[in-house]
């Protein structure tokens, strides 16, 4: 079994990936019409792909991700 010591500064910064996570994840099961869990990997690519897209096609402000 692993032991790995785990200092503030990471457990924040994972703490704080986690959360970042979820918001993407919640747009896709609302956009799907289902729960973060019913989500494929399929539809998880597709939908990376498709707001990707968006600021090329339709400016930056309507993407879901402000890059």
């Amino acid at each position: 079994m692993w032991s790995i010591e785990l200092d503030a500064s990471f457990e924040n910064f994972f703490t704080n990936r986690v959360i970042a996570s979820l918001r993407p994840l919640r747009q896709m099961a609302t956009e799907s019409g289902g729960a973060i869990e019913q989500l494929t990997v399929k539809q998880v690519v597709a939908w990376f792909v498709k707001d990707g897209k968006i600021p090329t096609e339709q400016g930056t402000e309507a993407a879901f991700f402000d890059l």
